[in-house]
C-alpha cells in the first residue's frame, strides 16, 4: 500500500498517522519532505504508525535523523500504536532505547508533558485549555490569551480535548456551548463529567459575530477573575 498521511494538531503537538509502507524510494520522501514543512512551526511531532505495515532501513534512517534535528530544535519525536513487527525490528537493532513509543496516543501525548529517557525537555504545562470547533474563533481566543501571558493549548474536538485534560490537569477550560453540552459519545460525556470538577467558562454561540474586542475583553475579564492576573500587561488583539 503506498504511504499516505494526515495531520492534525492536538495542542501544541502534531499527530500525523501513517498508513501503509515507510521504504525507500517515493514514500520515505513524500514523508520526509511533510516533516520538513512541519519542522519550523510545529517541533513537536507523533508518529501514529498503526496502519503502517512495513519499515525499511532507509525508513527507520529517516526516523532516527528527525528524532536528531527535532530534539536539535528543542522539540522531539515520538510514535504510537507501534505493530508488533514493527516493535522487534525497532528491539534487534536496539532502537528502542532512543524512541518513546507508546501502546496509545493518549499516552504518547501525556508523555510529551513528563520527563522520558530522552534528552528533550518536556513541554511546559498550560493552565487554560480551549476548545472550540471553529479554527478562527480558536485562533483569536488563543493568540489572545498568550498575548496576555497565559500559558493555554487548544484543540477543535472533544475526544483530543480530553487526551490534553487528562495529561495536562489545567486550571480553567474554555468551551464553546455547544460541545459544553455535548454529551452524545463516550468521549464527549467523560470530558464534559472531568470538566464539571474545574473552572469552564462557555463561550456564547455569538462569540465569533461579536465585536472582537469587546468579546475579547470580557473573556479576559472572566479568566483574570477565576486564574488571577498573568505577570505580563494583558492586550486585547484587534
Amino acid at each position: 500500500m503506498p504511504l499516505s498521511f494526515q495531520s492534525r494538531p492536538v495542542g501544541d503537538i502534531t499527530v500525523v498517522e501513517c498508513r501503509g509502507r515507510i521504504v525507500e524510494g517515493a514514500e520515505s520522501a513524500q514523508l520526509q519532505q511533510h516533516l520538513n514543512d512541519l519542522l519550523p512551526v510545529h517541533p513537536h511531532i507523533l508518529l501514529h504508525l498503526g496502519d503502517v505495515d512495513f519499515i525499511d532501513s532507509s525508513g527507520i534512517g529517516l526516523l532516527v535523523r528527525f528524532l536528531a534535528r527535532m530534539q536539535n530544535s528543542h522539540g522531539n519525536l515520538k510514535v504510537c500504536a507501534v505493530s508488533p513487527k514493527i516493535s522487534e525490528v525497532l528491539r534487534i537493532t536496539k532502537l528502542n532505547t532512543i524512541f518513546d513509543a507508546y501502546e496509545s496516543e493518549a499516552e504518547a501525548i501525556a508523555g510529551f508533558y513528563q520527563r522520558s529517557r530522552s534528552p528533550d525537555r518536556p513541554l511546559p504545562a498550560a493552565n487554560i485549555l480551549c476548545v472550540e470547533t471553529s479554527a478562527d474563533v480558536l485562533a483569536y481566543v488563543r493568540e489572545l490569551l498568550r498575548q496576555a501571558g497565559y500559558a493555554v493549548v487548544t484543540t477543535g474536538n472533544l475526544p483530543d480535548a480530553l487526551t490534553l485534560l487528562t495529561a495536562m490537569r489545567p486550571k480553567l477550560v474554555v468551551i464553546g456551548a455547544e460541545l459544553r453540552a455535548t454529551r452524545n459519545t463516550r468521549a464527549a460525556d467523560t470530558f464534559n463529567r472531568l470538566a464539571d470538577g474545574l473552572s469552564v467558562i462557555e463561550l456564547p454561540a455569538n462569540f465569533s459575530s461579536d465585536d472582537a474586542g469587546e468579546a475579547g475583553g470580557q473573556l479576559l475579564s472572566r479568566v483574570q477573575a477565576i486564574i488571577g492576573e498573568s505577570d505580563t500587561q494583558p492586550t486585547v488583539p484587534s
